[in-house]
């Protein structure tokens, strides 16, 4: 089959993007003719490896930011959905992917939602409501609403919606064990008030007292760098708490800590705690809205209450001193990971193509 992903911009790093790749990867090694059409490029390249036959089309030669004029956005618009009709007449395909809210409206509004299965990658409320109740109307015209979780399945079906739910894939080989020793702990994601990494450094700081001996290191980049790094000065972390930056070999740096912290306000699906719980990683969250309290279920992890700072310190604590836990959760964390491989999901879409 011939299959298209419609994806805002395929160049940024986050967990949109790597899993859109991962899809078109596998999709395309599987026998299908796949292309990602990224309507915007912020950056000169994608930054996870793309299988050579996935054809990637840039529509629109230059960044998109929320933040310019009304009426610059309004042009991007335009140009945006002229694009997409554009390249739909010269290249006919069997399946439409819309990755996101904003690539779905570009599609709705461009005439092909009803050959497009559309996908969220936040969790439900993440947008105001009038906002989700333009949403939810607009879905319905699509050929399928496919979501992440069973929570927010419910949630569009109630409004109307029809919906699969499809969870993202794991990225990586599934460790034969858990991780080594180390001292040192790990957390990736994009420097924004979503991950709460704010909320994570003022947790750090009682563990620090107890256990300087230990680190934290901080991969990703995003707006809120200055400020994060700002307050882990302030609070007096700097010995102890590292901002990487991106990493080229995000595998490497999983199997070298000894487990991974996630302090978001709100999730779809996180990527990371997949990718961690492969690498053999035992997992401390905050049990925000999606994916962590299904992927912790089954004792992969100390699940704690969402946002509640003294709880979250408390639970890195108990995850230093109990090393026997720590290999508990992750070995259980490895059993519970291989629902989610390549091959699994795949069966999942495979079944929606038919």
């Amino acid at each position: 089959m011939r299959i298209a992903f419609v994806i805002p911009d395929v160049t940024r790093g986050y967990g949109t993007e790597r899993t859109t790749v991962l899809l078109a990867n596998t999709f395309v090694a599987l026998g299908h003719e796949v292309s990602i059409l990224s309507i915007f490029k912020e950056e000169p390249q994608v930054r996870f490896p793309v299988d050579e036959r996935v054809k990637i089309c840039y529509l629109i030669q230059e960044r998109y930011t929320h933040k310019n004029s009304l009426l610059s956005i309004a042009r991007q618009y335009v140009r945006a959905v002229m694009a997409l009709r554009g390249y739909f007449r010269k290249h006919a395909q069997d399946v439409i992917i819309g990755q996101t809210f904003l690539s779905n409206f570009f599609l709705w509004i461009s005439g092909k939602s009803t050959c497009t299965f559309a996908c969220e990658h936040y969790e439900y409320g993440a947008y105001p409501f009038l906002i989700r109740a333009f949403r939810n109307w607009m879905y319905r015209k699509f050929r399928l609403l496919v979501v992440l979780t069973e929570k927010d399945a419910r949630k569009f079906i109630s409004r109307h919606v029809r919906c699969a739910v499809i969870p993202n894939m794991i990225s990586f080989p599934i460790a034969e064990e858990s991780a080594c020793g180390k001292k040192r702990m790990i957390s990736v994601g994009r420097l924004h008030a979503q991950k709460g990494y704010d909320l994570l450094l003022y947790a750090l700081k009682p563990v620090f007292e107890k256990y300087s001996d230990w680190a934290m290191d901080i991969y990703g980049e995003g707006g809120d760098r200055p400020m994060l790094e700002g307050l882990r000065d302030e609070l007096g972390l700097a010995g102890n708490v590292n901002f990487r930056g991106f990493s080229t070999n995000i595998q490497y740096e999983y199997a070298h800590a000894s487990f991974y912290v996630m302090s978001s306000r709100f999730e779809g699906f996180p990527m990371v705690l997949l990718e961690a719980m492969a690498c053999g990683l035992p997992i401390v969250s905050f049990d925000c809205p999606n994916g962590p309290a299904d992927l912790l279920a089954g004792d992969a992890g100390l699940l704690v209450e969402a946002g509640n700072i003294k709880a979250l310190s408390e639970a890195i604590i108990r995850m230093i001193e109990n090393p026997d836990k720590r290999e508990m959760y992750a070995k259980n964390g490895l059993c519970k990971i291989r629902q989610y491989t390549a091959g699994e999901i795949y069966k999942r879409w495979e079944a929606l193509f038919h």
